[in-house]
């Protein structure tokens, strides 16, 4: 449905899954509110793929998802409403004005991730959710500090498969340990069992963590934030990765992670019980893990 504001809204009723696993076709009867900024500007690399990852994940385990496309940079943010809130990924160069669009809701933004929502920024739009970002002719672009990172521009554009481990705030139980992405279908990377996550980066920029920002995770192969130990940036409910991929697509463990994050301030002992991965349903994505992971081990890291 498009609305005269600029905002698309459809639902997608969640439908069982075909699965045999404790999670799948659990008909929670709930509904995950998904806002969805600027698909048409953020829109590189595929990274509409996590909304479509979102959507079949809730399928999968009998969700309700209902996603809402913000269309224009002038529309109001119903974040309030949200559950997760998509940002993709997009040039450098729109960041000014993603900057602005995003100013004028930074403090319910905040507030959301405070109280349960999730905040997932990809790529190189993870520089509008930091303090700043140093561009090529040296002048800067602010962010909306909600993560305490700085970004510098490159020169040169990198690009390689990415591999980290991740021990993410409130969503890393959504793998249910042995029984997700790392166990003996072989998802997990190098000393990285279950949470591990697989992607690859297309970078535009280099991140540097101020002291006191935690990292979304510690690098097993690729560039990472900038060819250091660490990947990516986690604020409570904000969450940035340089990971695409999709990167929601390629790893569904992580994608539920995300999903119990959400909804886990308002169902917390049911969202538990009902959202276990279950390897059966996303056999093909774990097969791909495994192929990834192979691969990488006969390549060198980049510099």
């Amino acid at each position: 449905m498009n609305g005269s504001n600029g905002l698309s809204v459809s639902s997608v009723t969640g439908i069982s899954g075909s699965g045999s696993g404790s999670g799948s076709g659990s008909g929670s009867g709930e509904r995950l509110r998904i806002l969805w900024l600027w698909p048409d500007i953020l829109n590189q690399h595929g990274d509409r793929g996590n909304a479509m990852a979102l959507v079949r994940a809730c399928g999968l385990y009998g969700i309700e998802a209902e996603v809402t496309r913000v269309n224009r940079l002038t529309d109001d943010l119903p974040i309030e409403t949200a559950d997760i809130i998509l940002i993709g990924a997009g040039e450098l160069a729109v960041m000014p004005q993603i900057v602005g669009a995003l100013s004028k809701a930074a403090m319910p933004l905040a507030a959301r991730a405070e109280n349960g929502g999730v905040l997932f920024a990809t790529g190189a739009s993870g520089a509008a959710l930091g303090v700043r970002t140093r561009k090529v002719d040296g002048s800067y672009v602010f962010g909306i500090g909600l993560l305490n990172i700085e970004c510098n521009e490159r020169e040169t554009v990198l690009g390689d498969d990415l591999i980290f481990d991740v021990d993410m705030d409130g969503g890393a139980d959504g793998a249910d340990g042995a029984d997700g992405g790392g166990g003996a279908d072989g998802a997990g990377g190098a000393g990285g069992g279950a949470n591990t996550v697989f992607g690859i980066q297309i970078q535009m920029m280099d991140v540097s963590l101020a002291a006191g920002q935690k990292p979304l995770g510690k690098l097993v192969y690729g560039y990472g934030n900038n060819g250091g130990e660490y990947e990516g940036a986690q604020n409570g409910g904000v969450i940035f990765t340089n990971a695409l991929g999709p990167v929601l697509v390629k790893n569904p463990w992580l994608t539920l992670s995300l999903i119990r994050m959400a909804l886990k301030r308002r169902l917390p002992d049911k969202i538990a019980d009902t959202l276990r991965f279950d390897p059966k349903l996303f056999e093909l994505e774990l097969a791909s893990a495994k192929a990834i992971r192979a691969f990488n081990q006969t390549k060198e890291k980049p510099k």
